[in-house]
């Protein structure tokens, strides 16, 4: 059996604090914080966002001639200096191997980048850089004049305050098609009594078809998206300590909204799930996800309340080898016939899902077995 956490000391009230004294913060602007990032290697976005920028830049560039990169918290904008140099060189080595005069050297090629920090601590490099626009401002604040095909945030939001409320205005800044991956740490979001949200957010990004990556923290989704999300910013802790990255970092705290959307969309299609010789399949409206068994970790099922939120469900949390995840609530069909086949093939005990409390955390009805050839 294994268990979350779901609750932790909520800092007095008098400690949480508004957007301008967090700014104002030593753990907000250190010196210690990582700002050097490029696009490759060992300390690049490549490696900590499980894509390459460049990549989906130069996909957009073929589309329609150009692309645009907003990247948010950018630090000293390495990776956006190195971006910029790629795209002179790709424009070099198109106008054949001579070198581009001054006058074409200095004009913007078919990249806008546009970085965004708090503190100047960019790069002298990033000023002379052509089709590089820099911004000191708050990502809470700062406001964009245009879209952008590609926006990123690598750690940046581990020390904003309003996380869900920058992360909604960033996701409506998105060109049609065009892709957001930012690093977010669901366990530093928390309701203002201190009960954890995680189970709560990630049903909700799910619903909003936001992806969620739980080994690396990373949120995806392709835009522009509007994120309707029933709560209300309550203050930040800069003292919660070491995040998974191993640096001091921030908690958010929200207050739950009751009264719901004013005009609650349609119904989406009932969900489904089944079990068969094949693995796991979920269904979600007219779409399927099936899972072969070799694909599969772990099936667990567990209930969790937020009284305040008034939210109260069953779900099962069917765990990936690659560390994704999905879960499927007790309302779908054949959910209950799942958790038995699953309980059966795993050799568990069936559990009563009435009965099912919170505190008996995740309870395991099918696990991956040492014997490569077994199910």
């Amino acid at each position: 059996m294994l268990s979350d956490p779901v609750s932790a000391e909520r800092p007095a009230a008098g400690r949480l604090l508004d957007d301008d004294s967090l700014e104002r913060s030593d753990v907000v602007a250190n010196c210690a914080m990582n700002r050097e990032r490029g696009l490759d290697g060992v300390n690049s976005y490549a490696r900590d966002l499980g894509l390459h920028p460049l990549d989906l830049l130069r996909e957009r560039v073929a589309e329609q001639g150009r692309a645009s990169w907003l990247d948010l918290c950018c630090g000293s904008a390495r990776a956006l200096i190195q971006a910029a140099q790629a795209a002179q060189a790709a424009q070099a080595a198109q106008a054949g191997s001579a070198p581009l005069p001054p006058d074409d050297a200095a004009r913007p090629g078919p990249l806008t980048l546009t970085g965004v920090d708090l503190v100047d601590w960019f790069d002298p490099a990033a000023r002379s850089t052509p089709g590089l626009e820099l911004h000191v401002a708050s990502a809470a604040t700062w406001q964009p004049e245009r879209a952008y095909d590609l926006i990123t945030c690598v750690h940046g939001l581990h020390y904003v305050g309003d996380k869900l409320g920058v992360l909604a205005r960033a996701l409506t800044w998105l060109a049609p098609g065009g892709t957001f991956a930012a690093h977010l740490d669901l366990a530093s979001i928390r309701f203002a009594d201190g009960t954890a949200t995680t189970r709560v957010l990630r049903r909700l990004l799910r619903e909003h078809r936001i992806g969620y990556d739980a080994r690396r923290r990373v949120l995806t989704c392709t835009g522009p998206r509007e994120l309707d999300l029933p709560f209300a910013y309550a203050g930040a802790d800069d003292r919660a300590g070491p995040n998974f990255t191993g640096q001091p970092a921030v908690d958010s705290y929200y207050t739950p909204l009751r009264t719901g959307r004013p005009n609650p969309p349609a119904p989406r299609p009932r969900d489904a799930v089944t079990v068969d010789d094949g693995g796991v399949t979920v269904s979600r409206g007219a779409h399927r996800f099936p899972v072969a068994w070799d694909e599969l970790m772990s099936v667990t099922v567990s209930r969790f309340v937020v009284a305040e939120a008034e939210v109260d469900e069953v779900e099962l949390t069917i765990d990936l080898t690659w560390g994704e995840y999905l879960t499927v609530d007790a309302g779908a069909h054949g959910f209950a016939e799942a958790v038995r086949a699953l309980a059966v093939l795993g050799g568990t005990a069936v559990p009563d899902l009435a009965a099912l409390a919170p505190e008996d955390g995740h309870v395991v009805l099918w696990q991956r077995p040492t014997e490569p050839d077994a199910r």
